[in-house]
């Protein structure tokens, strides 16, 4: 039996984050239309090959903001999933939820209808940054939630958190480090701030209105991260990823493995080892049935991806698992070529099972990966 991943894409936020370029909408006229059209691709996936009589082992709540939707509704789609797919036992079913959408009851509700790890948009625990972006929550809401959950029924949890903010400084950043290290959640999910087009965080940063820290600082508050979660005893087992032990997040580790996954829900994505698929990224649409585009991937295709996703974790490349079938052994000697010139200039570390690219190398890891890269145009 097949072992897959579940997302569900809950399109709903209270307010636009300027930085976010995911599919949103603060308009929640839809909302029950969508919620009806995911359980009907619910129903019509776990008829399709791959996904018929897979077996769940992570199920995720992402969106926009799936902590905003009514705990009924919530509580209405895990039954669906449960009724139509296999789940394993100890099987991870994650919330995503806002600081300000978090309170005891709340915690309460969504442990009572299956909820058991919860995923928290923190980003910081200061008020100044939390404005520049927009957030809903400020910081009280930030130290209240964690408070509430470390009384609460949900031990397990991550928090997301952001480097690299408009104003910090490498100071400003240890010292969100060292408020965190109160709480120290059993996972963290840690990026530097990325100015994504079609945002107001880049139309911003263009114009003048918002100035962000140097790269030399960015790396240097990741280098300060990476010490900081090594001192907490944190395993960093992906480039933006730490946790503490048996703490690792089952169902990004899914995606990083290159496995099927299945998406659903207005932008969701899905792979089926060979073909990916995305949903329309508009609700109106996506309810009423749009058509679902595809793409078929090549071995080339797949060996590239497995490349970039697998060099950003600590277990990197191994040549038995990660080489996907039907590769030319001519192209795949190109890449061991590659890998050995990049091995000669300290940039990767290599054992007969794979190669890996060393942590001190880690911020630099889109250049290093995109060297080892096959032109499409190759076959």
């Amino acid at each position: 039996m097949n072992t897959t991943t579940l997302y569900l894409h809950i399109p709903y936020c209270k307010q636009a984050c300027h930085y976010c370029d995911f599919h949103f909408s603060t308009q929640r006229s839809t909302e029950a239309a969508v919620v009806k059209a995911m359980h009907a691709e619910l129903a019509t996936r776990a008829q399709q090959a791959p996904w018929k009589g897979s077996r769940i082992n992570s199920l995720y709540f992402g969106g926009g903001t799936p902590s905003f939707l009514a705990v009924a509704d919530l509580a209405q789609l895990i039954a669906k999933a449960q009724a139509l797919f296999s789940f394993n036992t100890a099987a991870e079913i994650t919330l995503e939820a806002n600081p300000d959408d978090i309170t005891p009851e709340k915690l309460e509700a969504w442990h009572s209808i299956g909820i058991t790890r919860l995923s928290i948009g923190l980003q910081s625990f200061d008020n100044l940054e939390l404005q520049s972006m927009n957030r809903a929550h400020d910081a009280s809401h930030s130290v209240q939630c964690l408070e509430w959950i470390a009384d609460g029924p949900i031990q397990n949890y991550s928090v997301d958190f952001m480097y690299g903010m408009p104003g910090s400084t490498v100071e400003s950043w240890t010292r969100q480090l060292d408020q965190l290290a109160t709480y120290l959640p059993p996972h963290l999910s840690c990026y530097a701030l990325t100015v994504e087009e079609k945002t107001v965080l880049y139309h911003n940063v263009r114009s003048g209105k918002t100035t962000l820290p140097s790269d030399e600082v960015i790396v240097a508050q990741f280098e300060a991260l990476r010490a900081w979660a090594l001192e907490q005893d944190y395993t960093h087992y992906e480039l933006s990823n730490f946790a503490q032990p048996d703490k690792y997040s089952r169902h990004n580790s899914h995606y990083w493995s290159g496995q099927p996954y299945l998406g659903i829900g207005p932008g969701a994505h899905s792979f089926d080892g060979k073909k990916r698929w995305w949903n329309v990224s508009n609700n109106t649409l996506y309810a009423q049935g749009a058509e679902v585009p595809s793409e078929m991937l090549t071995p080339i295709d797949l060996l590239n991806e497995r490349l970039m996703v697998r060099l950003r974790t600590a277990k990197g490349f191994l040549w038995e698992s990660d080489v996907p079938f039907g590769i030319d052994p001519t192209l795949l000697e190109h890449v061991q070529q590659s890998v050995k010139k990049s091995e000669a200039k300290g940039l990767l570390k290599c054992s007969e099972k794979g190669f890996t690219i060393p942590p001190v190398y880690w911020m630099q890891s889109d250049a290093i990966i995109a060297e080892l890269f096959i032109s499409p145009d190759a076959d």
